[in-house]
């Protein structure tokens, strides 16, 4: 490790040891990170110079004199932006450091494959900037979440059915936003965001149950990818061979079953409506909503076999399965061949407000954070 590694793994240990503690004095760094006092000073001041830390508070010296100075992370020092392309919504939000979520915005838009739809994307991510009058100097970048099979590496669409995006590149996406992007898979991103959520997890299979089924492993705090470019694609586990035809070709995939417009479609495509109709005693409905716990417990049974870890329920379904997991733990317990309950590994999500995109923000929040410029 030469000179530069070290002052600059030091700089990391001082910002997060501040992070983590939420207040702390020089003395406290010092002491518990077995470092030199100049070498603290200079890295704190580098740190409030950078906005990174304030040095505005100070602690009550209980031996009497002078109350030190205690410094503090600024959780908007930075920010970044998702944004969530589906059919029919285009969705921005703006989270800090922290992962908290400082601004959302959804609007309905089908999508189109055209240069006016790509001006609207930028249009979306300047109009959510200038709505709570944001400093362009703290914009990290704007992750963008798409369905479809998504090359990470390079950059774009392998295979997207979904939406028309087959071959599109991250520079397309983002040919009228002036910050920073990268592509992502819209179901890597939420159970990113997920796991960001859920500290004590660190292993677990993110089920999405959007407009089209997807999921994420996640292994030590990281989507695994896999080696090729599937991984985790539950949405096109053969439910019911010779079922119901999928929009990828084949017949019986989870995803013909456990889509969430397969319940919006009986609301006009209103799934909140779903579950409110539903609870007021809606009798088809709740057909339908059982008939849906059904084969959603097949998948989930399926996957804690080959798992063997905790099971995610997510995105628009998972926001509103709170209510309703005793019901899915008594189906998902029916299938399985051992006598472990369900309810000890099975969840549902806890962000319910844009998990993809808020999964894709943290994708640069997370690269920041690994390297305190």
């Amino acid at each position: 490790m030469n000179i530069f590694d070290i002052k600059q793994n030091n700089r990391n240990k001082i910002y997060f040891y501040i992070r983590n503690s939420g207040l702390a004095t020089r003395q406290d760094i010092a002491y518990d990170l077995q470092l030199s006092l100049p070498t603290v000073t200079q890295n704190l001041e580098y740190l409030v110079q950078q906005g990174l830390i304030s040095s505005a508070s100070k602690v009550v010296n209980k031996a009497g004199g002078r109350n030190p100075i205690a410094y503090s992370p600024i959780a908007d020092a930075k920010v970044a932006i998702g944004l969530h392309i589906t059919r029919h919504h285009i969705k921005t939000i703006i989270v800090d450091l922290d992962g908290n979520v400082l601004k959302y915005n959804y609007k309905r838009q089908v999508y189109e494959r055209t240069d006016e739809y790509l001006k609207l994307l930028g249009e979306e991510v300047e109009t959510i900037i200038d709505s709570i009058q944001l400093d362009r100097k703290k914009i990290l970048g704007v992750g963008i979440a798409v369905p479809g099979i998504v090359n990470h590496e390079e950059g774009y669409v392998v295979q997207g059915r979904v939406i028309d995006n087959t071959g599109m590149k991250c520079e397309e996406f983002s040919k009228y936003i002036p910050y920073p992007s990268t592509l992502i898979h819209d179901s890597y991103a939420s159970g990113f965001s997920e796991i960001w959520m859920t500290p004590d997890i660190h292993n677990a299979f993110y089920i999405s149950l959007c407009d089209s089924v997807g999921g994420s492993v996640l292994l030590n705090d990281k989507v695994y990818m896999g080696d090729g470019l599937y991984s985790s694609e539950i949405g096109h586990l053969n439910l019911i061979p010779n079922g119901r035809k999928c929009y990828c070709g084949q017949k019986g995939c989870l995803d013909a079953y456990c889509n969430a417009e397969i319940l919006a479609d009986y609301t006009d495509g209103d799934l909140k409506a779903f579950f409110s109709q539903m609870e007021q005693g809606d009798e088809k409905l709740q057909i339908v909503w059982d008939e849906y716990l059904d084969h959603l417990a097949v998948a989930i049974n399926d996957i804690r076999m080959l798992f063997g870890c905790t099971v995610i329920v997510g995105g628009y379904v998972g926001a509103y399965m709170k209510e309703y997991m005793d019901i899915l733990y008594e189906k998902v317990d029916s299938k399985s061949p051992f006598s472990e309950s369900s309810e000890s590994y099975l969840i549902p999500c806890k962000n319910k407000i844009e998990s993809v995109a808020t999964g894709a923000a943290l994708y640069f929040v997370e690269e920041f954070l690994k390297d305190i410029p």
